[in-house]
């Protein structure tokens, strides 16, 4: 699928910067804007997707913060 046929719904990234450090990225279209972008029928769908990403996409995003954060400064 090409990039302008594509929406992020949900993401989770683990990036390495420029001056080495490790960051994480957790992004989501936020579940208000549902209504807004999808028809009807995949509303429930999505939003489906939505609370289940956040929910294991999140938990390992903040998981691996307090990892990183532990090793920064322990």
């Amino acid at each position: 699928m090409s990039k302008s046929n594509e929406a992020n719904l949900v993401s989770f990234k683990i990036l390495l910067t420029r001056d080495n450090k490790i960051v994480t990225e957790f992004s989501m279209l936020p579940e208000n804007e549902v209504d807004n972008i999808f028809p009807l029928d995949e509303r429930d769908l999505i939003k489906n997707v939505l609370k289940h990403g956040k929910a294991k996409m999140g938990d390992l995003h903040g998981y691996l913060q307090r990892e990183l954060n532990a090793l920064k400064y322990g």
